[in-house]
């Protein structure tokens, strides 16, 4: 399956250099800046303004040219155009003013290799990552309550980068770090112990601050009736609780909460993750201890005032940072530093961090710290994710752990079901806030568009088993050799061919630019392709038993592109509706 926009880059960048080298254009002109977009893509960018009837492809390469060359755009795009490559996927192309390069593609070279579309593999035609490998680290969050939507913000659309990447030859690692010691552990055992005396009739105070919600009492009934089986004893007397039962049952709670937080992301979620690293595991394996060390030996930190500072300033930070707070205890930053430099060790070619907003400012201090320890800070990416909204019956759902008030994300997955969740959440980019309408995710309808898309999928399944009933092919999904006549020419079907071969480069976009909404963009457009293809083109009708079958080709061609399209994005295909 050949990657049309590559194609066209290299034959544009070819035509630029012939171009050069017959003195046409002067040698200051720039043939690795080729930019090309297909006509279905979103607006926003130069080609906006083009013409109405513009090609399949087009690219604005001449306009960023005039200045390099000294000549007018229409002119650049002609000259060109004539020194391009002749190859025979291009039907015909046209300049447009005030400077684009407008390509058809060639009908007959679109049909004739239908049958690629379904038997070739379209991951080997993407090989962006050549085996690097990628450090995916998401979600992430403190096991200090059940999980919430806020905290998935990220998950699914991480989940279905990871697959795009590894559809594209990177080998990936899902990885989620649990902070599950420090204050908020503390915090955690306080709220706990306080709620069981609380149960047990004693008169302790609760404050605000404290974790809210169901949970802890049923953490606490849990965790006293395991202690007091275990010890034979009651621990949870007033008199009895210290610092060191807070930090006991803070750990206990926290254990019991990581279980909960796996099993939500593997059954509910069906999250894979390859790896799960704890920041009591760094501890306890000396890790943090062993870089702050590292960083005393090279002169990078400081002891003012009892604490210790990590000179972040020198690479770029507004200030020093404390490592180790004045009463010994490792600051929050230490054991991230000791974290992030574990991911170093381990190899990988591009570490990801994907974080809540609230976390945005994070990188640039665990950026100083790693640079500090002598690595390579361009390997080292954060992705903020924005918040989202969850309305219901036109009013806004608070997510709030410490409040009480806990929509989990099975909840809404019992809600909305798991294909709609995980669309509408992998159709919007993480960096944008999202609203989540349940009305609109629960709708059978075409404005809910994991709906319009799957019945796209649906309406190709339909067309192929009417074909085996009437005995045109055997088997649902056998392929055939297409015909050499008639060709297929209904302007419908042209398009629907149009929108398969544009697969290869949106996987290729989405693994360089990681943009993972735009699969699911063009999986509606996709859809929308298909859906005006089933209303105009009777596929099974009429005498001719040629065209019959060649259009049944660009169904199954149609299928095996939007069947891999909704595999990527992680939901079903489903044969009915």
């Amino acid at each position: 399956m050949l990657n049309l926009n590559k194609e066209i880059r290299s034959d544009i960048e070819e035509g630029i250099k012939t171009a050069i080298a017959a003195g046409a254009l002067a040698s200051t002109a720039d043939k690795t800046n080729v930019v090309v977009e297909a006509s279905s893509e979103k607006g926003g960018g130069k080609l906006q303004e083009a013409e109405t009837h513009r090609g399949d492809y087009a690219s604005a390469v001449a306009l960023a040219m005039t200045k390099q060359v000294g000549k007018p755009p229409m002119e650049i795009v002609k000259i060109i155009a004539e020194h391009m490559p002749k190859k025979e996927y291009i039907g015909r192309m046209k300049a447009a003013a005030p400077g684009y390069l407008n390509i058809w593609l060639n009908p007959g070279w679109m049909t004739a290799r239908l049958n690629n579309l379904i038997q070739d593999n379209v991951c080997d035609t993407v090989k962006a990552g050549e085996g690097k490998s990628v450090n995916l680290e998401f979600i992430s969050a403190n096991p200090t309550g059940p999980l919430t939507l806020g905290n998935v913000r990220s998950a699914f659309s991480v989940d279905t980068l990871g697959k795009v990447l590894e559809c594209a030859g990177f080998n990936v690692t899902r990885e989620y770090y649990f902070n599950d010691t420090g204050a908020q552990v503390k915090k955690l055992g306080e709220s706990v112990v306080r709620r069981v005396l609380q149960q047990k009739g004693e008169t302790v105070d609760y404050g605000d601050e404290l974790y809210q919600g169901d949970y802890i009492n049923e953490l606490g009934r849990e965790i006293a009736e395991g202690l007091k089986e275990n010890e034979n004893k009651e621990l949870f007397q007033a008199d009895l609780v210290d610092s060191q039962m807070i930090e006991r049952v803070g750990g206990l709670a926290a254990t019991r909460l990581t279980a909960d937080i796996k099993k939500m992301i593997a059954e509910d979620m069906r999250i894979e993750f390859d790896v799960w690293t704890s920041e009591d595991d760094l501890r306890q394996k000396g890790k943090v201890a062993a870089v702050i060390e590292k960083l005393k030996a090279s002169d990078k930190v400081y002891k003012k005032d009892g604490a210790w500072y990590l000179k972040t300033t020198a690479y770029g930070d507004s200030e020093d940072r404390v490592v180790i707070k004045s009463d010994g205890e490792y600051a929050y930053i230490a054991p991230d530093i000791a974290y992030h430099q574990d991911k170093y060790d381990r190899g990988f070619d591009e570490i990801f961090t994907f974080v809540g907003a609230d976390h945005q400012g994070h990188l640039p201090k665990v950026k100083a710290a790693m640079e500090a320890l002598g690595n390579d800070v361009t390997k080292l990416h954060q992705i903020t994710c924005q918040w989202m909204r969850m309305t219901k019956d036109g009013q806004q759902v608070k997510l709030s752990k410490r409040l009480g008030q806990i929509v989990t994300p099975k909840d809404l997955i019992d809600e909305v079901g798991y294909d709609a969740m995980r669309f509408f959440m992998v159709q919007h980019a993480l960096n944008t806030h999202m609203d989540f309408d349940i009305g609109i995710a629960k709708e059978r309808s075409e404005r809910n568009p994991v709906y319009y898309v799957q019945y796209a999928y649906v309406r190709l399944q339909s067309i192929l088993r009417q074909a085996k009933e009437r005995g045109v092919i055997n088997e649902v999904g056998e392929g055939f050799e297409l015909s050499n006549s008639p060709a297929l020419t209904h302007v419908q079907e042209l398009n629907l061919i149009r929108q398969l071969y544009r697969l290869p480069e949106v996987i290729a976009g989405v693994a360089e630019r990681f943009e993972v909404h735009d699969l699911p963009y063009f999986a509606m457009e996709l859809a929308k392709a298909i859906h005006v293809f089933y209303k105009h083109v009777p596929v099974l009708a009429g005498e001719n038993q040629e065209l019959i079958k060649n259009r049944l080709q660009l169904v199954l061609a149609a299928r095996e592109v939007m069947g891999k399209t909704l595999d990527l994005i992680g939901v079903s295909k489903p044969d009915v509706m």
